[in-house]
């Protein structure tokens, strides 16, 4: 049963975070350089319901076949277990397709690589790692739709000896998560009721054997408003506090101030499992929106953040979200982890999906990242960015924030 919208929900919206204005926006400096290699991945897409095994649904996803989403990368440069990458995706596109039946096979996948370019399942594990709900776990969402709940938008971070890996759960029952989940007093109080989107953590030590589902967010009060997206969620641990950002759809209240299509909101943890609920986030704010410059439509639709050296990075995948989808790819960095200056010029200036990017090395002068840049191709393509620190500091002494 859906929680209904109540009067007090008109009136639910994060609060602004302090204006900032640009100073010279002449100054801004290019602080990268790209050069991408197509990647290769050798595993297969799933589509099968647990305890079900249809070689039909069964797709090899390597070589030509690349089908390829939302990416999420930890870089050990000593290794771990054998490898120093390891990447959670969701197979999508490609030869899996994007039709209704092709979201059977976005299933949260794990492989790993020693060079970003080659990438295999590591020993022991079973991918998927959660397999897609069944028909009787899931709900229809909208009219002449099939009944089918799915999972997407993984985003992990490895802190204190293990992976905490989270991701999207949309239109599957309360009962189904409760039956794959932990049997905690967490999931026991968040999963009283239906919400058509739902997201979801799970553990482990060794990136091969995962804990069962906690509940974390709610697609329902007081966690977001009824029925709200909560579009690609990505998350960071600093100083010991979670913090995470998500996509938002601008439902035109007069709260929000922007006509932007979409917005990005901040929450915060102390446990990684309870974060602030919607009235407590934060907006976050761009200074400067250089995707307007190809559309006034365009908007953030696809997000992952990484946090290195007093800096947050935004890497965002921006287009026409009225019609789901993206086309550039921004990079946003900024101080305070509410106030983002966007690098003026695209990583990608088309075909661009969710993307990811992680720390390879640093110095006094500069930031090495490693990135997957992820395309509606299907296709995933690795790539090294040099950040210079003096260039950094320069672009974000451009602006000053408004008394």
């Amino acid at each position: 049963m859906m929680i209904s919208c109540g009067k007090k929900e008109k009136d639910m919206f994060p609060e602004e975070s302090p204006d900032l204005i640009s100073k010279d926006k002449t100054n801004w400096e290019s602080i990268f350089e790209i050069k991408s290699q197509s990647i290769n991945i050798h595993t297969k897409a799933n589509a099968n319901y647990p305890n079900s095994l249809n070689k039909n649904y069964l797709i090899d996803i390597s070589g030509n076949q690349a089908s390829y989403c939302h990416p999420d990368v930890e870089y050990f440069p000593n290794g771990f277990r054998g490898y120093k990458y390891w990447m959670v995706f969701t197979p999508y596109f490609g030869k899996v397709g994007i039709d209704q039946f092709a979201k059977r096979y976005e299933n949260p996948t794990v492989v790993v690589s020693n060079d970003g370019i080659n990438w295999e399942e590591p020993k022991g594990i079973k991918n998927p790692i959660q397999d897609c709900p069944s028909v009787k776990e899931s709900f229809r969402e909208m009219k002449k739709e099939p009944i089918q709940g799915f999972w997407s938008d993984v985003d992990w971070m490895y802190n204190n000896g293990q992976f905490e890996l989270y991701y999207r759960g949309s239109c599957i029952t309360p009962m189904a998560l409760l039956k794959r989940g932990a049997k905690s007093a967490n999931n026991r109080s968040k999963l009283k009721s239906s919400a058509q989107r739902t997201i979801v953590r799970q553990t482990s030590n060794d990136g091969i054997n995962w804990s069962p589902i906690e509940t974390v967010i709610m697609s329902n009060p007081p966690y977001t408003p009824t029925n709200s997206h909560l579009i690609s969620p990505t998350f960071l641990q600093v100083n010991n506090e979670y913090i995470s950002y998500e996509v938002e759809l601008n439902s035109g209240k007069k709260n929000y101030k922007s006509k932007d299509a979409s917005f990005v909101i901040r929450r915060t943890s102390q446990n990684g499992l309870d974060f602030t609920n919607f009235r407590e986030s934060k907006i976050v704010r761009f200074i400067n929106k250089p995707w307007l410059e190809y559309s006034e439509l365009n908007s953030p639709w696809h997000i992952q953040a990484t946090y290195v050296n007093g800096y947050y990075f935004l890497l965002m995948a921006v287009g026409n979200v009225k019609k789901y989808t993206s086309e550039q790819l921004y990079l946003g960095y900024s101080t305070d982890g509410f106030n983002f200056y966007v690098q003026p010029k695209p990583l990608i200036e088309e075909n661009a999906y969710r993307s990811a990017l992680f720390l390879i090395s640093k110095n006094e002068n500069d930031i090495t990242f490693g990135s997957i840049l992820g395309f509606k191709s299907g296709e995933f393509k690795y790539a090294e960015l040099k950040l210079k620190k003096r260039s950094l500091e320069l672009n974000l002494n451009t602006s000053q924030q408004v008394d």
